[in-house]
């Protein structure tokens, strides 16, 4: 017997010796990196954006976006052998066209035997996203809201799903910041939760979901931009914090992440001066300046690297951000990022024309020079370029076949009735009641019923409709219930629309607050709301607000007998006359869904379950305490 478990246990020892020499042979990355001049492994680590391209560019001209291939830019793909390339929305602006650019992008790359790109895309959901006729989702904030991994899933499911037709393999998300500071101007609900449990959780559901459809993921932004009250679009914040304390909230959904597998992870622009001490002479200042994560490494080598043992790419956020245009000149960040660990460098510089070609080359050229005069050692070129190359093959992105895609799936799976029915149901599992006064709700209409509905912006309107149309399509609205929706902006005060105010017996309200200046009627976003509530109120009128936005505002509305959170606030192009008059029940093109959820819950359409994702502090004196007004986790609920 012992003899028989001998000869099994040495033939799995050589099976597993085989099985490790095959992959090893399929492996076609160690043979690229000796066949790779030191320019093309450069190349390889940029990561290029088109957004515009003019030919003949004037000051005071539009920009015109880049939607279709053009002998220019096939030329600069064809010949730079770039690793990656991003879309924003001005890219992607319907399915037949996305579909078309990605693979004549893709086509271009891979002539006279080029690399595969990177095709790369922030498709976050909710407040960002990038796919014009494609599902938008409700966001991260409403996914933790809505409290279950499986929407999580469902989520990345329904991303990937929709960017493997269009032949785009890369999405920079999940964002994994924990949003801890309710004055954060860039990440509010984009993030998951404040909880960093539950933000890892979620994060590695979207992960798991993007990858059924082998999409590379992408965590950011590390170490955390979660506790910043500056936007590092139009500054350089600062986190003031020891590694111990990241280590017990900020890391912790990056960790996650990274034992999960994430592919990519991006750096933020954002000093950490307890864990990055140094600093670095600035051509672009004349003096030392302080270096952000980007460029740190203490925080990329040594935190993400070598302890959290992170094995995939590094790569930065947009390096035209003016957390670092204001402190550094393009191609001096490049080298210090590269310097810090940085693997891929996202949009190096402006490239909009012909004449920014120069930019390009001037960066390559110049992180080329820098590896010759020993700045940068050839290893760290080879390890950057190695994570490339290793991620561009388990994801399958160098067997790139064209005949892969067709516009055929692109058009049936983009933007999808099965994909926005499973939109609207997290949307709606996210919607939460925190004030329900008498049991106000779900609404009791009535055949004599008159419901105004007041928002903020125009786009909004129809969503309100598109709710109305729904619960009266499900019978939850008697003939003879009216509808009016209104409009208010800055110069509206309750006697503007007094007529309509004491036409309604109730009033449903959209509070989009998303700056602290706003809270407590400190803008005309709140201030219209909370004046006609009073109204409302002295009238015995219902009075319902939908916090639509960040949902900190929802403790300023006392006079309200109803205070929801949808987190979310994005409109659609539907026409509201049409929506009205038509009964539409759906948008076409890519829109919120939090909005028309918050109206389905609010009408009984849906059950009320959502749960708050973040703590709620006072707001007092035009700041927030460390008074909790609602904690995480509260949410009333109704069938």
């Amino acid at each position: 017997m012992k003899k028989n478990i001998s000869k099994i246990t040495a033939f799995l020892a050589v099976s597993i010796m085989l099985t490790a020499i095959i992959i090893d042979w399929l492996n076609p990355v160690p043979e690229m990196m000796q066949e790779l001049s030191l320019r093309d492994k450069v190349s390889q680590m940029m990561m290029m954006s088109f957004r515009y391209w003019d030919n003949d560019p004037v000051a005071t001209k539009e920009p015109t976006a880049f939607t279709v291939m053009n002998d220019d830019v096939r030329l600069i793909v064809e010949n730079y052998n770039l690793g990656a390339v991003i879309y924003f929305a001005q890219n992607l602006a319907e399915t037949e066209q996305a579909y078309i650019l990605t693979k004549e992008m893709q086509q271009a790359a891979v002539k006279d035997g080029g690399i595969p790109m990177l095709i790369c895309t922030d498709q976050e959901g909710g407040n960002v996203f990038r796919l014009a006729s494609g599902t938008s989702l409700p966001g991260n904030m409403a996914l933790g809201a809505a409290n279950d991994v499986e929407y999580a899933l469902k989520a990345g499911r329904i991303i990937g799903s929709e960017l493997s037709v269009l032949g785009i393999n890369t999405n920079l998300a999940p964002v994994a910041d924990i949003n801890n500071n309710a004055n954060n101007p860039v990440i509010g609900l984009r993030s998951y939760s404040d909880d960093p449990s539950l933000t890892g959780q979620m994060a590695v559901g979207v992960i798991d979901g993007m990858s059924e459809y082998n999409i590379v993921s992408c965590a950011k932004h590390f170490p955390g931009h979660g506790d910043t009250a500056v936007d590092s679009h139009y500054g350089l914040p600062c986190v003031d914090k020891s590694l111990s304390d990241l280590s017990e909230r900020e890391l912790i959904p990056f960790q996650t992440a990274i034992n999960h597998g994430v592919d990519m992870v991006m750096t933020a622009h954002i000093l950490y001066p307890q864990l990055e001490p140094d600093t670095a002479f600035s051509t672009k200042t004349g003096k030392q300046e302080s270096l952000p994560a980007t460029m740190s490494d203490d925080i990329i080598t040594q935190l993400l690297k070598t302890d959290m043992k992170f094995n995939g790419i590094v790569v930065t956020d947009a390096m035209e951000m003016k957390g670092i245009t204001d402190h550094w000149e393009p191609v001096e960040a490049v080298i210090y990022s590269i310097q810090a660990g940085a693997d891929m460098i996202c949009i190096p510089c402006s490239l909009n024309s012909p004449k920014d070609i120069s930019n390009l080359d001037a960066v390559i050229d110049g992180v080329c020079a820098a590896v010759e005069d020993g700045r940068i050692p050839m290893s760290r070129i080879d390890d950057a370029v190695e994570r490339i190359l290793t991620v561009k093959h388990n994801r399958g992105i160098l067997n790139y076949n064209n005949f892969k895609y067709t516009l055929e799936d692109a058009k049936t799976i983009v933007g999808s009735n099965t994909n926005k029915e499973a939109e609207q149901e997290i949307a709606a599992a996210a919607v939460t009641v925190l004030q329900n006064k008498n049991n106000t709700l779900p609404l009791k209409l009535t055949s004599e019923s008159k419901v105004l509905m007041a928002v903020p912006y125009d786009n909004e309107q129809a969503q309100m409709i598109i709710g109305w149309n729904r619960a009266k399509n499900k019978g939850l609205i008697p003939d003879g219930a009216q509808i009016k929706v209104i409009r208010f902006d800055k110069n509206t005060s309750p006697d503007t629309f007094k007529a309509e105010l004491d036409w309604a017996d109730t009033l449903i309200f959209n509070s989009e607050v998303s700056r602290p200046s706003a809270m407590n009627g400190g803008s005309w976003e709140s201030a219209y709301i909370l004046n006609a509530a009073a109204y409302a109120k002295s009238h015995g009128k219902t009075t319902i607000v939908i916090s639509a936005d960040k949902p900190y505002d929802v403790q300023s509305y006392p006079d309200a007998d109803a205070v929801l959170a949808v987190y979310g606030c994005k409109g659609s192009s539907v026409d509201p006359t049409d929506a009205l008059i038509n009964g539409t029940l759906y948008s076409d093109t890519a829109c919120g869904p939090n909005i028309i959820a918050g109206i389905e819950v609010i009408l009984g359409v849906c059950p009320a379950k959502g749960v708050l994702p973040v703590d709620i502090p006072k707001f007092e004196n035009g700041a927030y305490t460390d008074e909790i007004v609602f904690p995480r986790g509260y949410g009333l609920t109704y069938n």
